[in-house]
């Protein structure tokens, strides 16, 4: 099988000669130092160690140095956030009971509603039935007064006698 050879394979990103001769050399520092027999341990020059480390990281592209800032600050700026959402949240739980709460009372003042017309429907029924009673009362009792007048328009008239 052929390989295509127009195709570029991917190159690895170009690192500062400084910052691979800095890691050249510790890797000879560490090539240079005395093993510990049966332990895999190596003793190095500690001084001279810590010295290429600090070249390290002078050599560091600034770039890396500012993407450690703007993690530091993305962190600070999550860390705000997530405290906010946090007291977004508390009052939203603070306003959700509030609302549950209003609408107890809301409920409570229906239901006292709705009794109270309930008793003002019964007794306006009863006030009718009432009325009607007293108004009955009162016709029999005209009935019978107008009973007694005809009774004496018809006395009277049969005292009078035939017209003549």
């Amino acid at each position: 099988m052929a390989m295509d050879t127009d195709q570029a394979t991917p190159s690895l990103p170009e690192f500062d000669p400084e910052i691979v001769h800095l890691i050249d050399q510790a890797a000879h520092v560490l090539d240079e130092g005395t093993r510990v027999p049966l332990t895999g341990r190596v003793v190095v020059d500690g001084e001279g160690l810590q010295a290429l480390l600090d070249h390290m990281r002078q050599a560091l592209p600034e770039d890396l140095r500012h993407a450690h800032a703007v993690l530091e600050e993305s962190e600070r700026l999550m860390a705000a956030a997530q405290e906010e959402a946090s007291g977004v949240v508390q009052a939203a739980h603070a306003r959700a009971a509030e609302l549950t709460a209003e609408t107890e009372v809301l409920r409570h003042a229906t239901a006292l509603a709705e009794e109270t017309v309930a008793q003002a429907r019964e007794r306006a029924l009863e006030m009718r039935a009432g009325a009607r009673a007293y108004a009955e009362e009162l016709l029999v009792r005209a009935e019978a007064a107008i009973a007694r007048l005809l009774e004496e328009v018809r006395s009277n008239r049969a005292q009078l006698g035939p017209p003549a």
